[in-house]
């Protein structure tokens, strides 16, 4: 009998266009990034028809522990991780790894950490979380290739509690919550956010200046995707229903941590090697195509829902002043005629109007004073002899009389 432990599901099924990456890298004089994307596995998979690798996004232990030489002797040391979990043993092992490093680790929930990825996490002298994050303890379980008598199980259910019990030392070790109590907690498959996470003692920095991760689950809800990461989720009970259904799976990002070297002959430390785009086009021109095609088709998509959105504020604003405009004809144009305008060029064309109306309306109050002979009215009718008040507003009657009998063919 060769029992298998696990928390989490089984790996997920990638496609051949996913590419396996897991990275351990220098990126400073005395810092170090390590990058843990995907399935916590014990070996990578291998084909049994062909006998091959099987692609994908796996974390193993024989090359992590290799390529930990990058970064053992850095004082700070960064582990990104997204993860839905695998295998127990290694997820433990993993963590002792990164507990026994000398340097500080912080640990970064960039989108899951679940079953036992869990386990990983809490290796971090300081766990950072998004709020967007996901963290989720549950109970193992195990995966059996042969046939049990009763004192097998007997044995096989005092491996699988000491195994949870060990695993709640770790979970007491970073949170101070009781054994019993994370023991409770495991059964039940405890999903945490990342504030609940903070709360509850799992996580120390809470990141709420930045973009939550981007998380979506598959229509028949077993795939979960994390920032692009497909992790199968088949077996979990209690996954949180406000994760948003998307029927078509997204293409798995590459972490930020994996950057090809400007110099080609330059040695990786590290990691795996990333494929330039032309090497990927000569590999999979009809791939490559695809993902080309599709991003103009987006690109397109964006820019018709852009225009249609900056039409209808066009329109918005024009309406906003419609009313304050006598001429509606010049509104109904500014929207919908030959040359339609924004709202601020209509109030020039406003002004414009009111210009011109301005100075034919002074064109025709001077051509009406002109025909009305009052240019040729004298100031003084007496010659300029003085007058008393009564004889002067007569004779300003008077001569108002005249002027408008003149003016209408009349005599004075």
């Amino acid at each position: 009998m060769k029992p298998k432990f696990i928390m989490g599901p089984a790996a997920a099924q990638q496609t051949a266009t996913v590419p396996k990456f897991w990275n351990v890298s220098s990126v400073g004089e005395d810092e170090g990034e390590i990058t843990l994307y995907g399935d916590v596995m014990s070996q990578q998979p291998i084909d049994w028809w062909t006998g091959e690798p099987e692609p994908g996004l796996y974390i193993t232990p024989e090359g992590f522990m290799e390529d930990l030489a990058a970064v053992k002797d850095k004082g700070h040391i960064t582990v990104k991780l997204n993860s839905c979990g695998g295998d127990l043993y290694t997820g433990i092992a993993i963590h002792n790894a990164l507990k026994a490093l000398a340097g500080e680790v912080n640990v970064v929930v960039e989108g899951i950490a679940a079953s036992a990825a869990s386990v990983i996490m809490c290796a971090g002298d300081t766990v950072t979380v998004y709020p967007g994050s996901l963290v989720m303890i549950h109970g193992v379980s195990v995966m059996l290739w042969d046939s049990l008598n009763i004192q097998d199980m007997k044995q096989l259910i005092k491996g699988m509690d000491a195994s949870e019990r060990a695993v709640a030392e770790i979970y007491n070790a970073k949170t101070g919550i009781a054994v019993d109590t994370l023991r409770s907690m495991m059964t039940k498959e405890t999903w945490l956010t990342g504030r609940e996470a903070m709360e509850k003692g799992f996580a120390d920095a809470l990141k709420e200046d930045e973009e939550d991760p981007d998380m979506s689950m598959s229509a028949d809800r077993k795939i979960l995707y994390v920032n692009g990461v497909g992790h199968n989720i088949e077996g979990l009970r209690n996954v949180p229903g406000t994760i948003p259904i998307h029927k078509s799976a997204k293409p798995a990002a590459r972490p930020g941590a994996n950057k090809r070297p400007t110099n080609q002959a330059a040695k990786i430390k590290g990691g795996k090697h990333q494929m330039t785009l032309e090497e990927l086009r000569a590999q999979e021109p009809d791939l490559v195509s695809q993902i080309e095609q599709d991003a103009r088709n987006v690109a397109q998509t964006q820019a018709n829902a852009d225009a249609v959105t900056a039409e209808r504020q066009r329109l918005a604003e024009i309406d906003s002043i419609a009313a304050t405009i006598p001429d509606q004809q010049l509104v109904h144009d500014a929207k919908y005629g030959e040359k339609p305008c924004t709202a601020q060029e209509l109030c020039f064309r406003v002004m414009q109007q009111s210009a011109a109306s301005g100075q034919s309306f002074l064109a025709n109050y001077t051509a009406d004073g002109a025909a009305s002979g009052t240019a040729k009215v004298g100031a003084a009718p007496n010659g300029g002899a003085a007058t008393t008040q009564q004889e002067q507003d007569a004779a300003d009657i008077q001569t108002v009389v005249a002027a408008y009998n003149k003016s209408k063919g009349g005599t004075n």
